[in-house]
């Protein structure tokens, strides 16, 4: 009898230690699919840049939208496109056929993120964005572009 229980405890703790990695994986894609929600919403009602609101600082981290602050105030930017978005024009239907891929988890640290928006309903992704959890904080560290499977983007 003792057995029987010591051997459903064993089973049960194994079970339970492996959900914090799941719910992890699924918050860092729905914390990335609810800043491009933002993002969208924010760029698309105001045809002004998010990346000088305040409340972007909720998803980004400080360090890199400072960066990218400093950058467009300068007039540069990696490749005269949006630094979050990598697009020059970006309507309704990004926005509608936004689509976050699965997570992949580098270390409990860092999660990298494919996105995808694209005019069709497809899942295309060309967007990694870079998801690090530091202090019990989500923040996306870099956003970058990746063509396809053969093509090599510059790093930002």
């Amino acid at each position: 009898m003792k057995k029987i229980l010591l051997i459903c405890l064993f089973i049960i703790m194994s079970l339970l230690q492996a959900s914090p990695q799941v719910a992890y994986a699924q918050d860092v894609e729905s914390f990335v699919r609810d800043f491009y929600k933002w993002y969208l919403k924010q760029s698309l009602a105001t045809d002004d840049l998010p990346v000088f609101d305040q409340a972007i600082f909720k998803y980004v981290c400080r360090c890199t939208a400072k960066r990218v602050q400093f950058d467009y105030n300068r007039g540069v930017s990696a490749d005269g496109s949006n630094y979050y978005i990598r697009r020059q024009d970006y309507g309704e239907e990004q926005l509608e056929n936004l689509m976050v891929g699965k997570s992949i988890v580098v270390n409990e640290s860092l999660s990298l993120v494919p996105v995808s928006m694209s005019y069709q309903k497809e899942y295309n992704p060309y967007l990694v964005v870079y998801v690090e959890k530091t202090n019990g904080r989500m923040c996306i560290s870099k956003v970058e572009y990746s063509p396809g499977p053969n093509f090599r983007a510059p790093v930002y």
